[in-house]
């Protein structure tokens, strides 16, 4: 196989690179952060301070980006150092706007852009537990799905470049719904004094069971929200894009509304590199016993 660089190497990016160097595809990587490109190193990669010319020689270009400006930045790079025809697969949650720009900036480069954002968690990128949302040009696409069987589970082809993210905000929509309904459940057990692990067990065998619930209730009962499978830093920003879009639709959506007021308490009140399981921080009335 050949070579696939990564810009941003964070939860995701590095569960990407890790899985592709496992499967015998030769990595570089890029990070501002030390530790970071150190990671990447010990994997076996190939790590850079930032996105340059080490990029032309890329056979797929993965970003994995936290902030529209960051992306705004990375695309300019780009134009600059890619060779015409050259994939970029944008796998981040970003308004569609943000998406469409760096879109129309790369395809007047001559280059070949994918908009390919994940639904799953870090610990599920770990493993390569994801399902991707594809969108773009078929042939890119049938480029990128090599590389993309290493990193993912399942790979949907969504149509035109934008469906991939609208199928993202369909599946975060679902994903607040769940998170929140977890920690109000596991709130209501408290109250009734149930012992919490014999209620988990009797949601994940039981008609109340869901993958948000097996995945993060374990997180609510322990407390333990570092290292973070999804940061609140990262979810808040997902929050505001679905939001956004749904005012821009004006739609009516009590439940996600409810559901973001109990987020909103939470990026208040503990640290935003905590796992959005700490939804339930905003749910406790009492210590924890």
């Amino acid at each position: 196989m050949g070579k696939v660089g990564i810009i941003g190497l964070g939860i995701m990016g590095s569960a990407y690179a890790k899985n592709l160097i496992k499967g015998g595809v030769s990595v570089e990587g890029a990070d501002p952060l030390p530790e970071a490109r150190e990671r990447l190193a010990g994997m076996g990669g190939v790590a850079h301070q930032a996105a340059g010319e080490w990029l032309a020689d890329c056979d797929l270009v993965i970003t994995s980006l936290i902030s529209p400006a960051i992306l705004h930045e990375i695309t300019e790079t780009l134009v600059r150092v890619l060779k015409p025809g050259q994939v970029v697969m944008e796998t981040g949650t970003f308004a569609l706007a943000d998406k469409m720009a760096a879109h129309d900036a790369l395809v007047a480069a001559g280059l070949r852009p994918l908009d390919c954002p994940v639904s799953g968690t870090g610990a599920q990128a770990a493993v390569a537990d994801l399902v991707m949302m594809a969108s773009g040009d078929s042939e890119a696409i049938a480029h990128a799905k090599p590389y993309l069987s290493h990193i993912t589970k399942k790979v949907i082809e969504a149509g035109p470049y934008g469906m991939g993210s609208r199928l993202k905000y369909i599946a975060n929509h679902a994903v607040v719904l769940h998170n929140t309904a977890a920690a109000e459940t596991l709130a209501y057990a408290d109250a009734l004094g149930m012992d919490r692990q014999m209620v988990y067990d009797m949601l994940s065998s039981g008609a109340g069971q869901s993958k948000m619930s097996d995945l993060r209730m374990p997180l609510m009962i322990s407390g333990q929200y570092e290292p973070p499978t999804a940061s609140l830093k990262m979810f808040r920003k997902d929050v505001t894009v679905i939001g956004d879009d749904i005012r821009r639709l004006g739609l009516s959506m009590p439940l996600f509304e409810a559901a973001t007021e109990r987020y909103e308490t939470a990026f208040s009140s503990v640290p935003n590199t905590y796992d959005a399981a700490a939804v339930f921080e905003a749910y406790r009335t009492k210590p924890r016993e």
